[in-house]
């Protein structure tokens, strides 16, 4: 007796269920088969739907979404130029080594440490 009431009702449930499809299945199988791929049909409808005004609730009002849609246009135009340029040396016949750009120093700083409070200095020498 370790099942509960609710385990038993959903277990009959699924029984009957079960016959069900059985039943139908065996007495008029075409109506079965035309069934099924409606539910399934109109399932796929309402699943796109919904996805849809989902997706239009979301991406319309939300900060993010602009700033994703942003980046997404930047990136496009980054290597669109990058796939032109590529286009026309391979046109032409002379290799042409490409100029590296510079990337501007990173604003990063370094924060002093107060080495000199640790024990065993080992005269400034770090330690394995």
């Amino acid at each position: 007796m370790g099942r509960n009431k609710g385990s038993i009702l959903v277990m009959f449930i699924v029984g009957l269920a079960v016959v069900g499809l059985l039943s139908s299945l065996i007495n008029d199988p075409i109506k079965f088969l035309s069934s099924i791929l409606i539910m399934i049909g109109v399932a796929a409808i309402l699943f796109f739907i919904v996805r849809a005004v989902l997706n239009r609730r979301n991406m319309g009002t939300s900060d993010e979404a602009k700033k994703y849609k942003k980046a997404v246009k930047q990136s496009q135009q980054k290597y669109k130029q990058e796939k032109s340029a590529v286009n026309k040396s391979a046109a032409t016949t002379k290799k042409i080594n490409p100029k590296k750009k510079r990337r501007n120093a990173s604003h990063l700083t370094v924060i002093e440490g107060k080495k000199d409070k640790k024990k065993g200095n080992n005269n400034g020498q770090a330690s394995n």
